[in-house]
């Protein structure tokens, strides 16, 4: 008759016939991303002939994935993650166990990706010398800054009552028209 091995006798044969497979290095491609854009990450690992292991992702946002590396196909391991803020992230590759495979064995492997916010498209140099002059006043005649609309272009000029209007208008862009109210001081283009 025969007697049936212990079972922490039969893991450890399995851990001695196995082999496990050393996590060698990450890589994160690329380095610096944009909120919405995936980043690629590749696990290297030494001894592979026989794939036999686990290895826990760590993306720095809090999130985690458990990989199974026991296939050829498996190795490198590469996977791909988006962030949706701007940031910088620690990614961290560590060996883990999940029987009844091996855990990889080496260090922790860590890298950090950037991701930074996208930087506005300059504006022509016709329309920012435009946006920086803003609605213009006559002489004698000042903003109120008030009134002005960032939305519809509407303005308003004042001076003291009773000054008169300047001899030639205001252009105002369409769909605005001229105004003025010599009696209360003001001036300017509105709805």
């Amino acid at each position: 008759m025969k007697r049936a091995l212990p079972l922490a006798a039969t893991l450890l044969a399995f851990v001695v016939c196995g082999h496990a497979q050393t996590l060698s290095g990450v890589k994160v491609e690329p380095a610096t991303a944009k909120p919405g854009e995936a980043v690629r990450i590749t696990a290297t690992f030494d001894d592979a002939e026989k794939p036999n292991c686990n290895v826990r992702v760590h993306f720095g946002d809090g999130a985690t994935k458990d990989f199974k590396i026991n296939q050829a196909k498996d190795i490198p391991l590469v996977t791909e993650y988006t962030y949706a803020k701007a940031g910088s992230y620690t990614v961290k590759v560590e060996p883990k166990t999940a029987l009844p495979t091996l855990k990889c064995v080496g260090k922790n492997q860590s890298l950090v990706v950037k991701v930074a916010a996208p930087v506005p498209a300059a504006a022509p140099a016709a329309a920012k010398a435009g946006a920086a002059a803003g609605p213009a006043c006559p002489e004698g005649w000042k903003l109120s800054a008030k009134s002005v609309n960032k939305k519809t272009g509407a303005f308003t000029c004042t001076a003291k009552a009773g000054t008169a209007a300047p001899a030639s208008k205001l252009a105002c862009p369409a769909p605005l028209g001229y105004f003025e109210n010599t009696s209360k001081g003001q001036l300017g283009c509105r709805p």
